[in-house]
């Protein structure tokens, strides 16, 4: 096998894991009123169940990016996507909140080393201005499984309930593991082979001594204000103020899944006419007006409120251009620690709005706000988010690709 074929078919197997990654993150909010009733969860309690996912997944990307530095992509993710098949066997068995919520902490481990490993693994080896092409259609493959976690999965839950299609998604995850296991075969960076893991842990903390990453770390955290819907809180969204059942949820989430996948396929093309820094800060712009208009009219109507809320999701497609940007401010033997840290924030963003998304809709319930009130107060947290992202961002370095880009 050449070279190119073999880092295509490595680009491949872990495209598909990311199909999964992207599955498991956005299921729970298709079936969140099914969940809420079988599992017994108030509000406070699905927004824990959510944020266990994203709370694991983020504070394993510090020693997930430690051991793609020192072993490669392919050892550590094939021996986490085996532990995320019984993991996801355990959720579709769960007969009780606790066990699903340990089910869900052990998918998050499975799911760390994914996109990540995706995005190191073809930084690589191809030239940064390739890599942002074959990331971006491999971004837009890997929302299938964002696609199939809304409609596809409502009517399967709809027909046969909603356990027997994760009990499928969970045989695709056994397969994923074998193909990243035949096809992934890279090794290390040498210079970090010979640091201990207590060193290199250490030089992943002293990362966040460097200024340039904290204009890029609240960025990080701002996506969750529109992951967090199509991952979690979309669903309960629809449901509550438009009281969409099962079927048409899955409708309306596969419409923002379908806008996360054009938007992934576009990010390449705008970032070629323009640039990777100015792509960034304008995506953020459109979430954070999307995300204040949704505040101002939570419940006009689907058919103004559905593309607003497609906007604010597609902060979260922004997050390959900025682990970009972050990996070429570092030098190459500490590239996997560091997105290991940018990642870390972006999941531990998302872990923390479930949580208190949840804890606002909780308190809704129990002062009697009333659906549209209470999502007004979530986007407007949403908006916040945004906010806190976009202003440290506009003091970031341009990244080298967009000077070499300028000097052409």
């Amino acid at each position: 096998m050449s070279s190119r074929s073999a880092t295509l078919r490595g680009i491949a197997a872990l495209t598909l894991a990311l199909s999964l990654s992207q599955f498991f993150r956005g299921c729970l909010a298709v079936i969140a009123p099914e969940l809420q009733r079988d599992l017994q969860l108030s509000p406070a309690g699905f927004g824990a169940l959510s944020s266990c996912f994203f709370t694991v997944f983020g504070l394993a990307q510090v020693p997930v990016g430690i051991a793609f530095d020192r072993w490669g992509v392919g050892r550590p993710t094939r021996w986490l996507l085996a532990l995320g098949t019984v993991a996801a066997l355990l959720f579709m068995a769960a007969p009780n909140g606790p066990t699903a919520m340990l089910a869900q902490a052990g998918l998050g481990l499975a799911c760390a080393p994914v996109f990540m490993g995706l995005m190191h693994y073809t930084l690589a080896a191809l030239s940064a201005q390739r890599s942002v092409a074959v990331l971006g259609r491999a971004n837009a493959c890997g929302m299938l499984g964002a696609l199939a976690a809304t409609a596809p999965l409502g009517w399967a839950a709809h027909a046969w309930g909603w356990r027997s299609p994760l009990l499928l998604a969970a045989a695709v995850m056994a397969l994923a593991c074998v193909a990243v296991w035949r096809w992934v075969r890279d090794e290390g960076h040498a210079e970090a082979r010979e640091e201990s893991a207590a060193q290199m842990l250490g030089s992943s903390l002293r990362l966040l001594g460097q200024p340039a990453l904290w204009t890029l770390i609240p960025f990080c955290v701002a996506m969750a204000a529109g992951t967090t819907f199509r991952n979690a809180w979309g669903g309960p969204y629809f449901a509550d103020v438009f009281g969409l059942p099962a079927g048409t949820r899955g409708l309306a989430l596969a419409v923002l899944s379908g806008m996360g996948i054009v938007t992934a396929v576009l990010l390449p093309v705008l970032v070629r006419r323009g640039s990777l820094r100015g792509t960034i800060w304008r995506g953020g712009v459109v979430g954070l007006l999307a995300a204040l208009l949704l505040a101002l009219v939570p419940a006009w109507g689907l058919a103004l409120n559905l593309p607003l809320l497609a906007l604010l999701v597609t902060i979260g497609m922004l997050h390959p251009l900025v682990m970009t940007h972050g990996r070429e401010l570092l030098p190459p033997a500490y590239r996997g620690r560091g997105l290991g840290v940018l990642n870390s924030f972006v999941f531990l963003g998302s872990g923390f709005a479930a949580w208190l998304f949840g804890q606002v809709a909780d308190a809704g319930q129990r002062l009697h706000w009333g659906a549209p009130h209470t999502y007004a107060a979530i986007f407007g947290l949403a908006a916040l988010l945004a906010l806190g992202g976009l202003l440290p961002y506009l003091r970031s370095p341009v990244p080298p690709s967009d000077l070499a880009a300028r000097r052409r």
